[in-house]
């Protein structure tokens, strides 16, 4: 259910219902306002609303009785406070075991009322989860919504979440497309208002905002379906992920989908230049530390390649890799493989790394860790923070770090 609103969050003219009991619409508010922090915390001027999201508020009687009338009541109320363009109903679980039609309330209304309404075949929990209500939404928009249209050119469309237009990773994409004069017209899914998705066909080429595994395929079926109904091609392999190396992949990938190589190699250059010389200049305080890398999620989700190489880039000395506890034997030994292919330093417990936690200048870990208030710690985001930039971001909060006075230990968040 937070996947099929989080697919509209920003889509100024729709509004979501979940066909719920009260509690679960909680649930994107809480959503909804920590991308509020997060923007904030980026220093984003957020000139963006969230769209209404409201429940049909199910109760204890509706699972004997049904919930469809209830639920056609809410969508009146909505339709009349709101007003809005299209309307995406989302069902919870107590939905599904009741067995209402929202699909055929959704047509009904649609004809009553003369507006699009989006119905997920999905139950809460019973049969999806995130990302599932995520790209059904995505597909019913491009479905009803896209038309061909004459080609911008110069102009690209941002496919996926990643923080939306005011997160890092939007922002720092737009840098390095500056260098090839191109403007970014959108970002799809989530933060195109309803009486703008028709013209978003226009742009000249698509970009998937990064991604792993279910993720990235779902955003490249939406770029699929985009190149094969509307002539909007996209960029394939690679994006500008944590590391240098891949940066420079990303690049010059780009360039060869514009057949601009040339512009491309004078990006690399610059960029390389940009990251060196603030390298160079956090040195004086970095080169010779001694750290430990702490990591507790499964590959999937965490390779150490990118932070390894800003280690080595700044030259400290990683002392030894410990690995938390909560791994089962298959995933621990692809994350050893992953590490060792990249690092030399030795693959240890957290028993084992307990004492040596004490005497390094800097741990930075995947998980917080509490039991020790005189631990020097950087907390490694889920969502790393990508290119030129990113790094730049990255080297500086380890510089800043290690400068600290007056205080042994603490957290920061980068």
């Amino acid at each position: 259910m937070p996947g099929v609103w989080r697919a509209a969050a920003y889509c100024s003219g729709a509004a979501v219902i979940f066909h719920s009991p009260r509690a679960c619409a909680h649930v994107a508010r809480s959503m909804d306002i920590s991308a509020q922090y997060r923007a904030l915390a980026n220093g984003a001027a957020e000139n963006l609303k969230p769209i209404p999201v409201v429940s049909s508020m199910l109760q204890e009687k509706h699972s004997i009785f049904g919930g469809a009338d209830r639920l056609r009541a809410c969508i009146e109320d909505v339709v009349n406070t709101y007003r809005p363009k299209c309307l995406i109903i989302a069902n919870s679980c107590v939905a599904g075991v009741i067995g209402d039609d929202v699909e055929a309330v959704g047509k009904e209304s649609e004809v009553k009322y003369g507006i699009p309404v989006l119905t997920v075949p999905c139950y809460g929990f019973l049969d999806g989860e995130y990302y599932q209500g995520y790209f059904a939404v995505a597909e019913q928009l491009a479905e009803r919504f896209f038309h061909k249209q004459t080609k911008l050119e110069n102009t690209a469309l941002l496919i996926g979440d990643n923080g939306g237009p005011w997160g890092h990773y939007a922002k720092e994409v737009k840098r390095l497309l500056a260098y090839f004069s191109i403007k970014v017209i959108g970002q799809f899914p989530g933060y195109i208002p309803i009486n703008e998705l028709p013209q978003i066909t226009a742009a000249s080429f698509s970009i998937i905002l990064g991604g792993r595994g279910q993720t990235y395929n779902g955003l490249t079926k939406i770029a699929r379906l985009l190149e094969m109904n509307y002539e909007v091609p996209y960029l394939q392999d690679g994006y500008p992920s944590v590391g240098w190396d891949n940066t420079v992949d990303w690049l010059r990938n780009l360039g060869v989908f514009l057949h601009q190589e040339d512009l491309a190699e004078k990006a690399v250059v610059q960029e390389k230049d940009k990251l060196f010389a603030f390298a160079d200049k956090v040195k004086k305080i970095t080169q010779g530390k001694r750290c430990v890398v702490c990591i507790g999620r499964m590959l999937m989700y965490f390779h150490p390649a990118g932070i390894l190489e800003t280690l080595r880039r700044l030259e400290m000395q990683v002392e030894a890799i410990i690995l938390f506890d909560n791994y089962n034997t298959k995933e621990r030994k692809l994350m050893v493989e992953a590490v060792s292919a990249q690092c030399q330093a030795p693959i240890i417990d957290q028993t084992a790394g307990q004492q040596l936690l004490e005497t390094v200048d800097l741990v930075l870990t995947t998980h917080e860790i509490t039991n020790n208030q005189d631990i020097k710690q950087i907390f490694l985001p889920m969502l790393p923070l990508v290119g030129t930039s990113g790094e730049i971001e990255f080297m500086d909060c380890i510089y800043k770090t290690l400068c600290r006075r007056g205080e042994k230990g603490g957290i920061v968040y980068v």
